[in-house]
């Protein structure tokens, strides 16, 4: 009997199975080392946009090809050491930049409204990203010094021709924005107009120039020179006021001479 109740012990529940539990160190091990495969996957594979270009930097540094020259990343999938290496970009785009109003003293001193516009895009994508810290505010003072520099140097004239001016300017800043990797591709003066002050003395200077040449014109016809006419009434042909001429012309040393001779009385 008892060797019988032993055996129905044994064999009472053959399909129970038996479950063993791990420890919760083990399970915590398990899981962290799967987040880590998988956030290390994801790491391991980046993209570089269309319109822009990249290098790989690892430890620091950009690495380089059999040349030395950096190694640039092309638009598309990039694969990458996950926690050696990173991929750092910049578009190449264009754009363009439109710099703020500024008031310039001219060589003849007169002050003009100037306010420039550039086109640029990034050559090389290495020294956008290493040569300089801020490209756009690099550009902005670049070209606002260009502008200062450049138009102290001339006079008002010299501004008819803004086409030769602005190329000026352009192969003035080529050369330092090529140091960043930059290409000016162009740069113009979209607003380059005198103050009102400077408007008012330049539309002033003009109807004289303009006054006077009509008269030279009226005397050559009639065979006469300016030496020959009575300076009062070539002012108030030019324009200037007649009492402004007639002021002027008493205060010459015959008017004077004469002013101080007593009258004579006659009888």
């Amino acid at each position: 009997m008892s060797f019988q109740k032993t055996s129905q012990k044994n064999h009472q529940n053959p399909n129970k199975k038996i479950h063993m539990a791990l420890p919760t160190e083990t399970l915590t091990s398990i899981l962290g080392a799967g987040v880590t495969t998988i956030f290390g996957i994801f790491k391991a594979f980046r993209f570089v946009r269309e319109g822009e270009r990249g290098v790989k930097v690892q430890f620091g540094k950009v690495l380089r090809d059999a040349n030395n020259q950096p190694k640039i990343i092309e638009p598309g999938f990039v694969f990458l050491i996950p926690f050696m290496q990173v991929i750092a970009s910049h578009h190449v785009r264009q754009q363009s930049y439109r710099f703020p109003e500024q008031h310039i003293t001219l060589k003849d001193g007169l002050i003009y409204r100037i306010g420039g516009m550039v086109i640029f895009k990034v050559d090389d994508v290495y020294k956008a990203l290493f040569e300089i810290e801020n490209i756009d505010h690099s550009i902005d003072d670049l070209c606002m010094a260009a502008i200062r520099d450049e138009l102290q140097k001339l006079n008002h004239e010299d501004l008819n021709d803004l086409d030769k001016v602005s190329k000026s300017l352009l192969e003035r800043v080529m050369a330092r924005a090529s140091e960043w990797g930059i290409k000016i591709l162009q740069f113009s003066l979209p607003e380059c107009a005198p103050t009102p002050e400077t408007a008012n003395l330049l539309n002033a200077a003009l109807g004289v120039k303009l006054r006077l040449e009509a008269l030279k014109t009226g005397l050559e016809a009639h065979k006469l020179s300016l030496t020959t006419v009575d300076p009062n009434f070539a002012a108030v042909l030019v324009g200037i006021p007649l009492t402004a001429t007639i002021t002027s012309s008493s205060q010459r040393p015959g008017h004077v001479e004469q002013a101080s001779q007593p009258a004579e009385h006659t009888e």
